[in-house]
């Protein structure tokens, strides 16, 4: 039928997937869940968290410096033949276990880990754009 526009199912509705987004320029990882107005609140030089403008709750968080971390850190243990993508709540746990102790010496600091922990957990989130080496 000539002037009817087609369109497959996938472009009005698919399946969620929750996927973090490296933004190479800024060189960071972000994930937020939802769509909605939101600030960032600064945890320390690696970690912020994004909350709900409304309701002040953590929708999300960014891990800034990436580049570096996953270059020195994650992908000599990684084998990216075989994996195209990588669980956040893996990487989150080689963050912390990096930044050490200073974490549990600040309470605050904890429980914004862990937030981010519990989101990327809960969200089953993954990362599937690696920094290219500079």
């Amino acid at each position: 039928m000539q002037g009817t526009i087609e369109q497959s199912p996938a472009s009005l509705s698919s399946e969620y997937l929750p996927v973090a987004v490296f933004y190479e320029e800024a060189d960071l990882v972000e994930y937020v869940r939802a769509d909605v107005p939101a600030v960032h609140r600064r945890v320390d030089e690696f970690l912020t968290l994004v909350l709900d403008m409304e309701k002040r709750e953590p929708i999300g968080f960014a891990l800034k410096g990436f580049r570096n971390f996953y270059l020195t850190e994650l992908k000599p243990k990684l084998d990216l033949t075989e994996a195209d993508f990588l669980s956040l709540t893996a990487i989150l746990e080689d963050v912390i276990s990096a930044v050490g102790d200073s974490i549990f010496d600040d309470t605050e600091r904890r429980k914004a880990y862990e937030t981010a922990q519990r989101i990327a957990a809960h969200d089953d989130v993954e990362l599937r754009e690696f920094p290219e080496a500079a």
